[in-house]
């Protein structure tokens, strides 16, 4: 249940890992010095163009190599001296890097790129969109010397807070009391508990969640005030209109099709509300009324059983996916026979899931807390569907495979559906309403609380430009999010006024808003899945994977027959839910 980064490196004192760490510098230090020379004048555009496009997808493979291996380290390992040294010193080279994009910005923002289209350099025209992406961007550069500063200063700015986090985070353990006996688990272990069969194990650990969190909060008050402060002045720097405005930019939606997904997801509210309190109804919670207590959402409805051995799981997401595409079935064989996850639960070990792309080895890691239960299997599915996307992009260069967080969901959510269903077509009558509450459960959180999410950012970041924000202006803001998201399907005296602390996304340094393409990618997916019996569909698929690099989120939905800037499309999708939370009710 641990994966093998052997082959990324050896150790970081291999011959091997610190070469290539001179090599980038050297090489970074040359291409900036050729940039200086050449950059002067726009004459030879074409030839410039190719010979920069080519070096910074030959420097992302390398760079992205060394931050593979040191970040997975530490992932794995919060508590791994030799990880973190390497990766601030690996953090540093990114600074020249993204110089070195500075700079091409520049470049861009006087040259005519009108005709890309034509040009005569494959290179140039198969890397047209990133191209056409930088000038528009080039709109808000600063100068060098700036932009110089900025990154650098993120070094022991919004990067060691954002450490500061991990560690604080992935060590901390809750004292909690469970079959008689006092324990110390590792924050995730007591998240994980939150799933439990016995409602008193849940109050337990949600009432231990909040002790711990409590012990710790005004360290991670101070990281976040400080990662969002740091952002805010960059945001003003660059002539941003707001906050939210670079996430778009970023996530490549316009602002029109960000408003017809929230103006969708708030129309359907209601319906899930309905869904939250038939579930505290049957929980024992009066007549359901009053709406679910926080330690209930993810209280599994008896009648669903079955756990897991890692190795079954591994069996049966390849059963199951393989029925839908042998290819699919054979790619997920191998990544856990070639190791590529790490799924034990243990103290040091960073919260959450993610896929992490080892690009220069055409691979994946990923990482999880496994135990066993119907969510973990999820879980895995939704992050094997990262790395089969992952694996359609292989033959991408780097800079056509950036693909922004609002598409970055489309495979995972796919594999998590038909998994899913492919159980619940299975499932004998008495396991059904229990399916349908994980089904609903997940979509409560990626609609409604991820909702809640992005109204506590957005608030944080207005209340922020007046100055720092308590503990307890940070709790008041997440339980006043939680009440507008939630309504009456939420017990509004038993809230989590520090989910603000167990979300890792809040502190990346570069990447805000990481709530909304979470609700993107969810109901995209869901657009794409309802299209799997068409003919040819797991051909278009693929491509379709392929090519989330190289175009806007509608431009690559359009590509498929999907137009995501009508509010039409996302009630669409979300009528799927709808439906679920009628049959729900109904049995």
């Amino acid at each position: 249940m641990r994966w093998d980064l052997s082959n990324i490196y050896a150790s970081f004192e291999s011959e091997e890992f610190k070469g290539d760490i001179t090599r980038l510098e050297s090489e970074v230090k040359a291409f900036l010095s050729w940039m200086d020379e050449n950059f002067q004048t726009i004459e030879n555009a074409e030839e410039k163009l190719e010979y920069v496009i080519s070096k910074l997808n030959e420097l992302s493979l390398l760079a992205g190599k060394l931050y593979n291996f040191a970040s997975l380290t530490l992932s794995a390992d919060a508590n791994n001296e030799a990880a973190a040294k390497y990766l601030d010193i690996i953090r540093s080279k990114f600074v020249d890097l993204s110089l070195a994009r500075t700079k091409f910005r520049k470049f861009l923002k006087e040259l005519d790129i009108s005709g890309i289209e034509h040009s005569q350099s494959e290179v140039v025209k198969s890397h047209r969109f990133v191209i056409k992406e930088q000038k528009l961007l080039s709109k808000y550069l600063l100068s060098e010397s700036e932009e110089k500063i900025i990154s650098l200063m993120r070094l022991t700015g919004g990067n060691a807070w954002n450490n500061l986090y991990e560690k604080t985070t992935s060590n901390l353990l809750c004292d909690i009391e469970l079959n008689g006996e006092k324990k110390k688990l590792p924050l995730m272990r007591i998240r994980n508990l939150a799933y439990d069969k016995s409602q008193e194990v849940r109050k337990k650990a949600y009432e231990s969640e909040l002790k711990a969190c409590e012990s710790v909060a005004s360290v991670i008050a101070q990281c976040l005030n400080s990662i969002k402060g740091e952002f805010l002045t960059e945001v003003k720097l660059r002539g941003y209109s707001s906050p939210l405005e670079p996430m778009l930019f970023e996530n490549r939606i316009s602002q029109g099709t960000f408003d017809a997904m929230m103006e969708a997801v708030k129309e359907s509210m209601p319906k899930l509300r309905k869904y939250l309190q038939k579930k505290a109804q049957i929980l024992g919670h009066s007549d359901g009324s009053k709406g679910l207590p926080w330690y209930d959402l993810f209280a599994p409805l008896g009648g669903y059983t079955r756990t897991w051995s890692f190795e079954e799981a591994r069996n049966f997401i390849v059963e199951k996916l393989s029925e839908f595409s042998n290819e699919l079935g054979e790619f997920i064989d191998q990544a856990f026979e070639r190791k590529w996850i790490d799924a034990e639960t243990r103290p040091g070990k960073r919260g959450g899931a993610f896929c992490s792309s080892v690009k220069a080895l055409k691979e994946s890691r990923i990482l999880m807390s496994f135990d066993g239960t119907l969510d973990n299997v999820l879980t895995l599915a939704h992050e094997l569907g990262h790395a089969f996307h992952n694996y359609c992009l292989k033959e991408e260069t780097p800079l056509n495979s950036t693909t922004p967080a609002t598409l970055a969901e489309t495979a995972s959510i796919f594999n998590e559906t038909l998994l899913l269903n492919k159980i619940k077509q299975e499932a004998k009558a008495e396991e059904k309403l229990a399916l349908l509450d994980k089904e609903l459960s997940d979509a409560v959180q990626i609609i409604i609380d991820i909702y809640s999410r992005f109204l506590f950012e957005k608030t944080v970041f207005e209340k922020r430009t007046s100055g720092p924000l308590s503990v307890d202006e940070l709790k008041q803001i997440m339980t006043s999010a939680q009440r507008e998201a939630y309504g009456e399907g939420l017990d509004e005296n038993v809230q989590h006024p520090y989910m603000w602390l167990v979300k890792s996304h809040y502190y990346s340094p570069t990447f805000h808003f990481y709530n909304f393409p979470y609700t993107f990618g969810m109901l995209f997916g869901l657009g794409i899945y309802a299209k799997r019996d068409e003919e040819g569909f797991f051909e278009t698929y693929k491509k379709l994977l392929s090519s989330t690099g190289k175009g806007t989120a509608e431009e690559v939905a359009a590509s498929v027959g999907i137009d995501i800037t009508k509010k039409e499309f996302w009630k669409s999708s979300l009528r799927v839910i709808e439906e679920a939370v009628d049959e729900f009710l109904a049995i």
